[in-house]
């Protein structure tokens, strides 16, 4: 963690200028649940702007500060009708003025396989040792006990896949906290007939380390996917975080040999695509009432939708749903307004008594679990994929 004042850190440059449209205000989550422009993208860009400039008539400190408050979403890109992405912005910020936050959150994302089963184990004890702090409130999601009871189980398998080397990547959460969604992944994709590559531990994918402003540590986070993947062979990656496959879809082409970077990019698929037309039966235990949660980083299409649609054999809505209130930093430097955004997102679903929300991505299932209605259960799909053995060999031939 730096101690560096803002005139001894490097110069912040915002990339492009914001004609200030607006049309960013629309679609931000910060703008929707406070009604706050000063949050928006478009503020944003004005402070980072003014910032870039030295303007005297700005409270450095304070301003950064406000300019840094952002879910990480990036429908504000989307929106945009130059691409201006404030994420992206806002990381080069805290890049230039690195705090204890960036610090705090580049140990919770580097050291989650010590400090995750730390939280969920804590968020465990809540009921015993009185109100917990906000954060470790937000992180109960993480705790597998909670996870929602299954009640699909795959009928015929898609074997599209038999014979291809695959590996799963898990991501942060399902690596260190939800394993039970690494295992109904395995399971489905075993089902298949693909193979299944042994692989060292990925690391994070690398978005989150980068939204918070630790460019070194995403980069070296992205070398160590590379890496593995290199060395087994280059398989296809299966991954079924949303936020995840957003993240590695990313990857610069400066951090591949040449002509591997498009390799990389036709390997990271989601594993509801993978799944082709694998068929599923649902429980006669399985909720009345399900409905989906859109992550703001669904690819085009949002294949894990699609696959939910076809098993419960009904549509759910088309659209992106309002965003959870996760991501960034928001749990550290302003629980209150992630709270607030959560409580948006919840007032939009309005769902019935008992029902199950379900997501694909990971920080959306933590963050709905964590604050969602006391009769309604949140969890990952694969929560939902009774746990039942297939028989077939685990792995590739080494």
């Amino acid at each position: 963690m730096s101690n560096a004042t803002d005139e001894q850190s490097p110069a912040f440059h915002p990339p492009g200028d914001c004609i200030l449209c607006g049309r960013c205000v629309v679609v931000c989550p910060l703008f929707a649940a406070t009604g706050r422009e000063e949050l928006s993208p478009r503020a944003k860009f004005l402070l980072l702007g003014r910032l870039a400039l030295d303007d005297p008539t700005l409270g450095r400190t304070a301003a950064s500060e406000l300019a840094g408050l952002c879910l990480s979403c990036g429908r504000c890109q989307a929106a945009c009708p130059l691409g201006l992405c404030a994420p992206d912005a806002v990381g080069a910020l805290r890049a230039a003025h690195p705090g204890w936050p960036e610090f705090l959150w580049g140990q919770w994302i580097t050291r989650a396989g010590i400090m995750w089963p730390m939280a969920a184990a804590l968020c465990r004890l809540a009921p015993r040792i009185g109100p917990m702090p906000r954060l470790a409130a937000a992180l109960s999601g993480l705790d597998q006990t909670r996870a929602i009871p299954p009640w699909l189980a795959p009928a015929r398998f898609d074997t599209a896949l038999a014979g291809r080397r695959v590996a799963i990547f898990p991501g942060c959460v399902a690596a260190f906290a939800r394993t039970d969604w690494t295992r109904a992944a395995r399971r489905l994709l075993l089902g298949t007939g693909a193979l299944l590559a042994k692989t060292p531990e990925f690391a994070c994918c690398g978005a989150p380390l980068g939204h918070a402003g630790l460019p070194a540590a995403q980069d070296a986070a992205r070398r160590t996917n590379i890496r593995i993947w290199r060395e087994a062979g280059r398989p296809v990656l299966a991954v079924f975080c949303a936020s995840c496959h957003h993240g590695l879809a990313a990857y610069p082409e400066s951090l591949f040999l040449p002509g591997e970077a498009d390799t990389w990019r036709q390997s990271v698929i989601p594993l509801s695509t993978l799944l082709g037309d694998t068929a599923f039966t649902v429980a006669a235990k399985a909720p009345q009432a399900i409905q989906y949660h859109q992550p703001c980083h669904a690819p085009p299409g949002d294949p894990d939708a699609a696959l939910l649609s076809r098993a419960v054999g009904r549509p759910f809505p088309h659209g992106p749903t309002p965003c959870c209130g996760f991501g960034g930093l928001m749990q550290i430097t302003a629980p209150d307004l992630s709270a607030a955004t959560a409580a948006a997102c919840w007032q939009a679903h309005d769902p019935p008594q008992k029902a199950h929300v379900l997501t694909s991505c990971a920080g959306c299932a933590t963050q709905l679990a964590a604050t969602a209605p006391p009769s309604v259960t949140v969890g990952h799909w694969l929560e939902a994929i009774l746990p039942e053995e297939t028989g077939h060999a685990d792995t590739a031939g080494e």
